[in-house]
């Protein structure tokens, strides 16, 4: 028997359930909440699925999914590196986009705006869809985020390659996950400092609480910056 925290099958094993889970849920979500319009329908399902992807990293790394997730306990220094680390992701990315692009840091303000006006839907949305969104933001995204890309997947890679290998691994891969190639630098800057810090801290702690601070303060800086009308471009916009 293996005594690897995460393995390969239990990673699949995870991921299908999440994706069979979001989709037969997700879809008699849609068909229940059609008539609640598309902004409240959008919202419900989006945090069913960040929702269900915590569930299922929990039950298929049981018992020992603290360790797996990296739910374990970490200094407050730590969550100071984390902190930092985000700062710094956000002036290498603008400094880098500025300089040699090929993205102008500029578009990537702009789907920041977005993201943080939750496509606009934020601006419209009552008291109870608000709610969902913001609660989704700042708490089910960076807790189902963190745990998967710096729980059991750098989990599952540190077991198999070096930090220096794993920590880039899986910040591409988190990169991916946001699509539009102006923000993949600073998404991808950001997974190498939040992995630096998972390897440095031996947890997922200090990550979790900068990413839901962060999403946070986006949703505030959206609403003084633009009211929450910021819109996501147009796939392959800048």
């Amino acid at each position: 028997m293996s005594d690897e925290i995460v393995t390969g099958k239990r990673v699949l094993l995870a991921l299908g359930l999440w994706l069979l889970a979001s989709a037969v849920i997700g879809t008699a979500t849609v068909f229940a909440a059609r008539s609640s319009g598309a902004a409240a329908v959008t919202a419900i399902v989006v945090g069913e699925v960040y929702t269900l992807l915590i569930v299922a990293l929990m039950i298929v790394f049981r018992p020992r999914t603290a360790q797996a997730l990296g739910l374990v306990r970490c200094r407050g220094a730590d969550v100071g590196l984390a902190f930092a680390a985000c700062g710094g992701a956000y002036l290498i990315a603008a400094a880098i986009q500025s300089a040699v692009g090929p993205w102008p840091w500029s578009s990537s303000i702009t789907i920041l705006k977005a993201m943080g006006s939750d496509d606009g839907r934020l601006a419209t949305a009552g008291p109870a869809v608000a709610g969902i969104i913001v609660i989704r933001a700042c708490v089910l995204a960076a807790l189902g985020e963190e745990t998967l890309f710096r729980g059991v997947l750098y989990t599952w890679l540190r077991q198999r390659l070096p930090a220096s290998a794993a920590i880039p691994v899986s910040a591409a891969a988190h990169a991916a996950i946001h699509g539009f190639p102006a923000i993949l630098p600073l998404a991808f800057i950001l997974g190498l400092g939040f992995g630096w810090v998972r390897e440095r801290s031996g947890s997922t702690v200090p990550t979790v609480i900068v990413h839901a601070v962060h999403n946070a303060a986006l949703i505030v800086w959206a609403y003084y910056a633009t009211g929450w009308t910021a819109r996501l471009p147009t796939w392959g916009g800048s």
